[in-house]
C-alpha cells in the first residue's frame, strides 16, 4: 500500500499563491518516518509541527535555522529525505485566478474555486505519475482538513473526475481522498513543511528577494531533493483554462 499526504499553504490576504504539496511513500517507510519524526519533536520539546509557527519561533530567538545542524527544521528535513519516494506540488496565483475566473460570482460552480482547481489539478498529476510508475499498487490519499473549504464540496467533483480518470488511467486503484487533522499526523506535517516552503519561496520572488540567499530556498532544495512532480500555474495557463471553461459552459 502506498500513501500520499497533502497539505495546503497560503491565504489570499497574505500570500501571492495557494500551494498544495506533499509526499508519497509506502506504509513501511511512513511508519519509520512517523517514529523518527515524533522522536525529533520530543527532543525539541514539541508535540506537533507547523512550519510557519516553528519558523517564527526560531527567528524570534535569533536562530539561523538552516545553518544549525541540530535544529528541528534540519533534522525533520533529513527525516523526510530518508523516508519518502516522490514529492507532488501545485501552485496557483490568487491574483491571476481571481482575474480569469472571478469564482465568487459563480457560487453554483464550486469547481471554479481556487482550492478545488488546485485539488483536482494535483489529483491529475498524481494519477499520471501512478499510472506510469505504480499501476498495480493500491494508493491511499490523505489531505489536511480545510477550515474554509467543505470536504463534501471539494469531493463533489470526484464522480466526474473518476469518470474521466477511468478513460485516461484505466484500472488505476486510487482511493477517494480523506481529510484529517495534521496535529497528530507526521505525514501531513511533512507535507505542511513542503507547502510552506514553496509558498515562502513564491512570496520572496514577488518581493524580488535574491532567493539564492534565503534560508527558505536552501531548505526547499532539501525538501525537493527526491524526484518530484510540480506544476506552477502561470497567468497564461490560467487564461487558457478560463477560455476552456467558458467554451464548456456555452
Amino acid at each position: 500500500m502506498l500513501k500520499i499526504y497533502i497539505d495546503d499553504s497560503g491565504k489570499s490576504d497574505h500570500s501571492p499563491v495557494l500551494v498544495l504539496a506533499g509526499y508519497l511513500s509506502d506504509n513501511a517507510r511512513w511508519t519509520k518516518l512517523e517514529i523518527e519524526w515524533r522522536a525529533i519533536l520530543a527532543d525539541h520539546k514539541m508535540t506537533t509541527f507547523h512550519a510557519a509557527e516553528a519558523w517564527r519561533r526560531a527567528h524570534g530567538s535569533g536562530l539561523k535555522v538552516p545553518l544549525v545542524r541540530d535544529s528541528a527544521f534540519v533534522k525533520l528535513l533529513n527525516c523526510i529525505r530518508s523516508n519518502v519516494d516522490h514529492a507532488f506540488a501545485v501552485s496557483i496565483p490568487f491574483e491571476g485566478h481571481e482575474h480569469w475566473f472571478q469564482a465568487k460570482q459563480f457560487p453554483e460552480l464550486p469547481s471554479l474555486r481556487i482550492y478545488n482547481m488546485a485539488f483536482y489539478g494535483l489529483m491529475t498529476q498524481i494519477h499520471q505519475y501512478l499510472y506510469k510508475r505504480h499501476f498495480d499498487k493500491p494508493v491511499e490519499l490523505i489531505f489536511d482538513e480545510q477550515g474554509g473549504e467543505s470536504a463534501a464540496r471539494v469531493l463533489s467533483g470526484m464522480e466526474e473526475f473518476r469518470r474521466l480518470a477511468s478513460t485516461g488511467f484505466p484500472g488505476l486503484n486510487v482511493s477517494t481522498p480523506s481529510f484529517k487533522s495534521d496535529d497528530g499526523c507526521p505525514g501531513l506535517q511533512a507535507a505542511d513543511m513542503l507547502a510552506w516552503l514553496l509558498r515562502r519561496d513564491a512570496y520572496n520572488a514577488v518581493r524580488q528577494v535574491d532567493r539564492k540567499q534565503t534560508a527558505e530556498a536552501l531548505m526547499l532544495g532539501e525538501a525537493l531533493s527526491m524526484p518530484s512532480t510540480i506544476k506552477i500555474w502561470s497567468d497564461s495557463d490560467l487564461r487558457l483554462a478560463a477560455e476552456s471553461v467558458a467554451k464548456a459552459l456555452q
